[in-house]
């Protein structure tokens, strides 16, 4: 063997060794690089998880710890085979000889490296980030919390309803009273004008009897007085009640020519129809007076052509004449002076 070989093998076992220098250089490069990729990966999830913790309430399950890639499999340790090359020299120079093997020994190394990267992509492969998606439940923690914090909130407000309706309670309680005593007031007030209203109907009654005495004429305990505005005779009779009379009842003749000379003296020389207090609304034919007593004394008109009464139940009330003091029966809707008696 001379210099030459042996500076063959030198170089070639040199170059074996930087090769695999390279290759372990490059395993810690894609080494690194991986887990450069993972600290930010890491770091973007878990700020982003914190942002989402914050906003949505969220559950982050925490990525499982980092692991150092596993070293090469004992069978897949690089083997570098030396060949010896044969140098011979020539006229031109020196002339190596490779044999064709060497082609397949850096084939096989080119494959191990590559199976290396396959290995450690696998496990970068398995080096994975759980992101939980944004839960839609509270924890039981929260989820208590906020419910006590809910009924706390609820039992304010119905404490609040409480005192409004009390304060309600007292305002219609005093609103009850004051209509109470408006109530009571009021029927007061009723109670009052009930009885100035009875003393003045009283007082009018006794007006209208000192003035039917002192205007018109008097008569044994009555007074008669004649009113010259025309009224059916249900109005004469009201109008005279109101006055504290009624119309005129002649209980007898004489009483009953007393009447008739006052109106004839009204009235003359004319002669006119006058309302007195007879009809025999309650029974066909059965006259009666105002008070309800049956009439004892009749002065129908009477003739050769016309025989009083004879209205049948048209004409029910009693009317006599101005000039002769005869009864006649006429429509109880007729207006006509009237005479009334207190």
């Amino acid at each position: 063997m001379n210099w030459t070989s042996i500076f063959l093998i030198l170089f070639f076992s040199q170059l074996s060794s930087c090769q695999v220098k390279k290759k372990e250089s490059a395993e810690r490069l894609v080494h690194d690089e991986t887990s450069e990729m993972q600290n930010k990966l890491s770091a973007e999830e878990q700020s982003k998880d914190l942002e989402k913790l914050l906003l949505g309430h969220l559950v982050i399950t925490v990525p499982p710890e980092k692991r150092p890639l596993p070293p090469p499999k004992p069978g897949n340790k690089l083997s570098f085979n030396v060949t010896l090359i044969s140098v011979s020299r020539n006229g031109n120079g020196v002339i190596l000889q490779k044999p064709d093997e060497e082609d397949e020994d850096e084939d096989q190394q080119e494959e191990e490296v590559e199976e290396i990267d396959e290995e450690t992509s696998k496990e970068d492969k398995k080096v994975q980030i759980t992101t939980v998606q944004p839960a839609t439940t509270l924890p039981a923690d929260d989820n208590l919390n906020y419910i006590m914090s809910r009924l706390s909130g609820i039992e304010a407000a119905i404490h609040r309803l409480n005192v409004q309706f009390y304060g309600l309670d007292i305002k219609v309680n005093q609103m009850s009273e004051s209509v109470s005593k408006i109530r009571n007031k009021l029927g007061e007030a009723e109670d009052t004008i009930a009885t100035v209203s009875e003393m003045n109907a009283r007082n009018q009654r006794q007006i209208g009897q000192i003035e039917g005495c002192l205007k018109g004429k008097r008569y044994y305990r009555k007074c008669y007085l004649i009113f010259q505005h025309f009224e059916n005779y249900a109005t004469a009779q009201q109008l005279c009640h109101r006055r504290g009379g009624n119309l005129a009842m002649p209980i007898d003749q004489n009483e009953f020519n007393a009447i008739a000379q006052y109106v004839h003296d009204a009235f003359f020389p004319f002669n006119w129809p006058v309302w007195i207090g007879i009809n025999d609304l309650r029974s066909e034919g059965m006259y009666l007076f105002e008070n309800g007593h049956r009439v004892s004394y009749f002065n129908w008109y009477k003739d050769h052509l016309v025989t009083q009464p004879n209205g049948a139940t048209i004409e029910n009330c009693v009317s006599i004449s101005s000039d002769d003091g005869k009864w006649w029966d006429n429509d109880c809707s007729r207006r006509m002076y009237y005479i009334c008696e207190y």
